[in-house]
């Protein structure tokens, strides 16, 4: 049997790598005799460029090129693991710039098609070209598994939603990671009760797999022994109050460290591999991030996370981001905030001071229970639903 998983393969970013290895753990304890491919896609960005809405001061600048200088031996490490964790597909495609015919030829050669984790569908065309993951005319079986177009914020026209009615209707499993992927496969484009959400594949990654290197490992444990250790993550540049949030936490007594460059933080850990990286959270208190990854691994790990949009490109119109859908299904909503300057997150630092880290910590241990068991439900579900050969 062949599978082909369809997802970011590309980025240097530790929840990207794990949803694409999460989707591949949990298809190899199905089939643990299938051949599993992950797409070869060009990058869909330069890895030396700057973010377009970063603010191009001298500082931002500087602290860019330091944090790109000090992430090479990490790029290094995500270049080596991409090739021994994964199967790579022989044929490199760009998502959107592809021969319709040539594609349809490789993807039919398979007997499963998997499109996600991630937010795969954030994207719909490009110059009036569907890109290759809404899978269209493709026949053979399909799934969607944790897919996502969050905060999907492009508009159907009627024919589009024919096109990709057509299309979805011949895909087994409709499988999407939050509300507003829901909404727009199940009203918009209308395929009704056959959308279901479920949880990011990361939760699906055993424990085991994951590991600290010794001396980072030790370092940590050594801070924990004086200090409660705060994650604080945003981006190098743009950000309107990164060194704020980060002195505010130090002066509430945490010891701070960052994976993303952060120069106020009392440590940088910057060069660990994915699977470091997720190691890591078990020896974190609180998280106050930007990213998406950051709040899953936290709560995983049963530990309280405050999140932040601060960016206008991650989150919608009505205030909708991934990472509030997902604080929402802990019951947790009071947790996301929207900042996007200083006087609005000091809003979110008075609520630090007040925040009950133990009463929700018993909180998301529960739940995080909840999310096995429905897991284990939906890959029993996902198996009786197939062909296989």
């Amino acid at each position: 049997m062949k599978i082909l998983i369809i997802t970011y393969s590309r980025e240097v970013n530790p929840g990207t790598f794990l949803q694409a290895y999460g989707v591949q753990y949990a298809f190899r304890q199905l089939y643990p005799n299938a051949q599993i491919d992950l797409i070869k896609h060009k990058r869909m960005y330069s890895i030396a460029a700057e973010k377009k809405n970063a603010t191009a001061t001298n500082e931002s600048k500087l602290s860019f090129f330091k944090a790109k200088a000090r992430a090479i031996p990490r790029r290094l490490k995500y270049e080596l693991v991409y090739r021994t964790k994964f199967h790579l597909t022989d044929q490199e495609f760009d998502f959107f710039e592809y021969d319709d015919a040539e594609f349809k030829a490789f993807a039919e050669g398979y007997d499963l098609i998997i499109v996600g984790s991630d937010t795969i569908l954030i994207n719909l065309e490009k110059n009036g070209h569907y890109g290759l993951m809404w899978l269209r005319g493709i026949e053979t079986q399909k799934i969607l598994f944790a897919a996502s177009a969050a905060p999907a914020n492009f508009v159907l026209n009627e024919q589009q939603k024919k096109d990709l009615y057509k299309s979805f209707s011949t895909f087994k499993l409709l499988g999407v990671r939050d509300r507003v992927t829901e909404h727009l496969l199940r009203d918009e484009i209308g395929m009704g009760d056959k959308v279901y959400t479920q949880y990011d594949p990361t939760y699906l990654i055993p424990e085991s797999e994951f590991s600290l290197p010794y001396f980072i490992k030790k370092k940590l444990e050594g801070v924990r022994k004086h200090q409660k250790i705060a994650l604080v993550n945003f981006s190098v540049t743009g950000c309107p109050f990164k060194k704020e949030m980060t002195e505010f936490l130090q002066q509430q007594g945490y010891y701070t460290v960052s994976t993303l460059y952060n120069e106020w933080a009392n440590c940088n850990l910057m060069s660990l591999s994915p699977f470091g990286w997720a190691a890591m959270f078990g020896y974190v208190d609180l998280t106050v991030t930007e990213r998406f990854h950051d709040s899953v691994f936290t709560l995983r790990n049963g530990k309280p996370v405050v999140a932040i949009d601060w960016n206008s490109g991650r989150f919608s119109k009505d205030g909708f981001s991934k990472t509030q859908n997902l604080l929402s299904l802990y019951g947790l909503d009071c947790n996301h905030f929207i900042a996007t300057n200083l006087e609005e997150a000091k809003k979110v630092m008075k609520y630090l001071k007040e925040i009950s880290v133990d009463d929700q910590k018993k909180q998301i241990i529960e739940y995080g229970e909840k999310i096995k068991v429905e897991y284990r439900h939906l890959l029993n579900v996902i198996k009786d639903s197939l062909t296989i050969k």
